[in-house]
């Protein structure tokens, strides 16, 4: 029956992982009605692409519950370019009035969402610009592939600087490197090289305005002072607690998957369904529900695939030894799933466009697996020399399995009698001693149906053999 009931945990996984996460998290948050709803947009924010469904969510919010404005705090290096592209698209479309204000720094993947709000400010001595296409890994991207993606990125940034009325030729010197000097208001950019602007540059009186930002000023507080924005309505955008919650779950992926390997594994060694059970439980459903709230692509599908996967297991190994078809696909569901449900879904759904794209998208997932079972296999490299020696577990395990009048005596007794493999074991299974049946596991290589083998340990986690020659 413990095969059912891990069925079960990976089922319970995939049904709490598709409870809906905004409304766990709504109700406490203050409604943005009427107020200046303040975005940070920090040092790593642009390359977390949970940050990017964060955002989704605000200007969401912002629109309906009627803010009276949104006001970006950017101070960013940089990041995704084409998560950045739709946030882009989101704040654009916005009804209410947007601004940015650039303190210290709005470098590449910033600059752009800088022009996509209706007014640019900058502190003094901020930075700007820089806006220089790369690869995910930061690599140089190929002339075919640059080509493409710039005259993509190219049509986007002509839309929203008409929309917006910015200058196209200051956003498109940022962005596109160039086999001739360019003249960008009084600067001169060489042949080869993308633009920067400080904010005494930036605010070049032109013809009409100023070359890229409206003013120098020294806070938020002043820009909404500017604006005739009463201070007291702004409101600074947070995540809410699930959201957090969320966010941490992600980053200890790996030592999830250890814990919950360990605890499944202590489960099968004890009688019952206990406390291995229950904390396998728990930790695989936190896994997939936690992935699920930080914009990854854990979901019911692939916690469907996990639990079908963990069934399979353990009809290969209990009910239809032969072949290895149904472990060996079992396997395949519980890694690929695990795997990919720490995939980030606005990465994934990006992949196309970057260069080794999939590798980007998994090598991060890859990283916390590979972790989560090395740490797995020190774990039961201790649980299985250690566990059998301590005294709850060996009180346990004698008032499940030994009956009445027997001691650890008949146990040792059985160490080196031979046996008949009952079931093919790989290496758990079932052999047959004196027409009664005991689960063991084989030590070395698999043993198939119907060969001999030798009792040679028996203790609190089980019964070891070995095929005889």
């Amino acid at each position: 029956m413990k095969f059912v009931l891990l069925f079960l945990l990976g089922l319970a996984s995939a049904l709490v992982a598709q409870t809906d996460h905004k409304v766990l998290g709504k109700s406490t948050e203050e409604s943005y009605e009427g107020k200046v709803v303040l975005i940070k947009v920090g040092e790593d924010d642009l390359v977390n692409g949970q940050s990017f469904k964060f955002w989704e969510r605000i200007l969401e919010r912002v629109t309906d519950e009627k803010a009276k404005a949104v006001v970006f705090h950017l101070d960013t290096p940089g990041g995704l370019a084409f998560p950045t592209k739709e946030l882009m698209s989101q704040i654009a479309n916005l009804e209410v009035p947007t601004y940015s204000f650039i303190d210290p720094k709005a470098m590449s993947a910033g600059a752009l969402i800088a022009i996509s709000t209706d007014e640019i400010y900058m502190a003094p001595g901020a930075l700007v610009g820089s806006a220089g296409l790369v690869a995910g890994n930061g690599m140089t991207i190929d002339d075919t592939m640059r080509a493409k993606i710039e005259s993509f990125f190219d049509a986007h940034v002509r839309w929203i600087t008409e929309k917006k009325g910015h200058r196209y030729e200051v956003i498109e010197a940022m962005m596109m490197i160039r086999d001739e000097a360019r003249q960008i208001g009084s600067r001169v950019v060489a042949k080869g090289e993308l633009l920067a602007l400080n904010s005494k540059e930036a605010i070049e009186p032109m013809d009409e305005g100023t070359l890229f930002a409206v003013s120098e000023i020294d806070s938020v507080e002043e820009l909404l002072k500017a604006k005739g924005l009463d201070q007291s309505l702004m409101i600074e955008a947070t995540p809410t607690g699930f959201e957090r919650f969320a966010w941490w779950v992600a980053s200890v992926s790996g030592l999830l998957i250890l814990v919950g390997l360990g605890a499944g594994y202590f489960e099968l060694k004890t009688p019952g369904f206990g406390i291995g059970g229950i904390v396998a439980i728990l930790v695989f459903s936190l896994f997939f529900f936690g992935n699920y709230l930080a914009g990854n692509m854990a979901g019911y599908e692939l916690g469907a695939v996990f639990a079908v996967g963990i069934l399979l297991i353990f009809v290969e190994i209990f009910v239809i030894p032969g072949f290895g078809v149904a472990g060996i696909t079992g396997l395949m569901m519980v890694v690929g799933s695990l795997i990919f449900a720490m995939v980030d879904k606005v990465q994934w759904q990006n992949r196309e466009w970057t260069t080794n794209g999939l590798v980007n998208a998994l090598d991060g997932p890859g990283l916390h697996f590979a972790g989560g079972i090395a740490g797995s296999l020190v774990l039961l490299y201790f649980m299985m020399r250690y566990l059998p020696d301590m005294p709850l577990l060996r009180r346990v395990q004698l008032k499940e399995v030994l009956p009445a009048g027997n001691g650890m005596e008949e146990d040792v007794a059985r160490i080196g009698l031979t046996a008949r493999a009952y079931t093919d074991l790989r290496p758990a299974g079932k052999i047959e001693l004196n027409g009664d049946l005991f689960d063991v596991t084989a030590e070395g290589k698999f043993v198939l149906k119907g060969e001999s083998v030798r009792i040679i340990k028996e203790d609190g986690m089980g019964m070891v053999v070995v095929q005889t020659e």
